[in-house]
């Protein structure tokens, strides 16, 4: 699921990032300060992310997954990787987008081997049609010159 950078709620940002609101609730308490500019209070006092917050919290849960740490401590860590190293929250993202990249790349990879998959499996029932069905073979939209299709 990819975050597309408006603003959301609590119940979005669980979904987003795969946790319990209360999770969600757990990481922002840990975060403190950091994340303030980044929420705001909507209708009937709920809280609403943007998107730096979502990118912020993403970032949490890689150092704590990814480490093994505690919230707390990923918190802190990742407090200092915000302000310290001069990164701003945008940083976050990027990180993120080359790893949807990869993701990305293997997903392509697997698409193209279905597609030959399915290409040979086609070839195989074309080879054995009776020949007065052989005309089906000319609706096909397969172009091996199409590089949309390659």
């Amino acid at each position: 699921m990819a975050y597309n950078g408006r603003m959301v709620t609590l119940d979005d940002v669980a979904r987003f990032l795969g946790l319990s609101k209360r999770a969600v609730r757990m990481r922002v308490s840990a975060l403190g300060d950091t994340l303030d500019r980044y929420l705001t209070r909507g209708a009937r006092n709920r809280l609403i992310f943007k998107g730096e917050a979502v990118s912020i919290l993403r970032r949490l849960e890689e150092l704590r997954q990814q480490e093994g740490l505690p919230i707390q401590q990923a918190a802190d860590r990742l407090k200092d990787e915000l302000t310290n190293d001069n990164e701003s929250a945008g940083l976050c993202i990027v990180v993120q987008s080359d790893v949807e990249t990869e993701v990305l790349r293997e997903v392509i990879r697997e698409l193209c081997q279905e597609r030959d998959r399915w290409r040979e499996y086609s070839q195989a029932l074309e080879s054995v049609l009776p020949n007065e069905l052989k005309w089906l073979t000319q609706t096909s939209p397969v172009i091996p010159e199409d590089r949309r299709l390659n």
